[in-house]
């Protein structure tokens, strides 16, 4: 069963294309992985899922009833606003117009704090945000996400500016949370598409590759991205995969 479906979708901003006759499913239960370079759609493509952009053309389907868990990138989050780590993922649980004096339920309460208990970071529920690292923030933010209880959770490089060890953390809970709940990750990370993900859609304007084997083609990497690039492959111990040079052959 597809939970979306993209179908002929081209989305411009003026006279520039920025996403151009892309067709895309996603099955319920899968991990992909959207990789692309900078200015290739994949935000744009997100925006479209989540019914912030409206397509120039084309069509989304989406098959499911609940909300969609969006975590955003977090360095567009202002880390400085005087707010709990509590009440940032209650903000979660809120539905159309925030009301001054805004008073959360007790159930609403306590499912956040089930839901901080569950990703290791309850005893922070107090803490105002700016007293977080990278890693807590981003699992702050998949916490506020969790509060709508979605089938379809997006995030957008929510592992960037974090360290490796980070990193790990949160894409062992990604993969975790995997189980019941499909995901889709926009990443720029080639190691943790290789090591985690189910499937890959590649994507720079047109989606160039969709499919299941993460062992991408060297051709179309380069395609997507118009330039050769360093594959870097992941095991017990990690190493890089470059081309053979033309010196190498003979």
């Amino acid at each position: 069963m597809n939970v979306i479906e993209v179908k002929d979708l081209s989305v411009d901003y003026g006279p520039v294309r920025a996403l151009d006759n892309i067709n895309l499913q996603v099955e319920k239960g899968e991990f992909l992985g959207i990789i692309g370079p900078n200015g290739g759609g994949k935000t744009t493509l997100l925006k479209v899922l989540l019914g912030l952009i409206k397509p120039n053309h084309g069509e989304v389907e989406i098959n499911f009833k609940k909300p969609i868990g969006y975590v955003p990138q977090f360095s567009h989050f202002d880390r400085e606003f005087p707010i709990s780590v509590l009440d940032v993922i209650l903000l979660g649980a809120l539905e159309g117009k925030i009301k001054i004096l805004h008073k959360f339920k007790k159930d609403q309460v306590k499912k956040a704090e089930e839901i901080m208990k569950s990703l290791g970071i309850l005893e922070f529920k107090d803490r105002q945000i700016s007293q977080l690292s990278g890693g807590q923030l981003q699992k702050v933010l998949i916490a506020r996400a969790l509060m709508v209880e979605p089938e379809v959770m997006i995030l957008d490089e929510p592992t960037a500016s974090l360290d490796a060890n980070s990193k790990t953390e949160i894409y062992n809970l990604l993969k975790l949370l995997n189980k019941d709940k499909t995901i889709l990750v926009v990443s720029h990370d080639m190691g943790v598409i290789n090591s985690y993900i189910d499937t890959v859609a590649c994507l720079n304007r047109n989606l160039h590759y969709h499919g299941d084997d993460t062992k991408l083609d060297q051709n179309v990497l380069e395609k997507v991205y118009g330039c050769p690039v360093e594959l870097v492959a992941h095991g017990p111990t990690p190493h890089r995969v470059l081309k053979i040079h033309e010196e190498d052959e003979k």
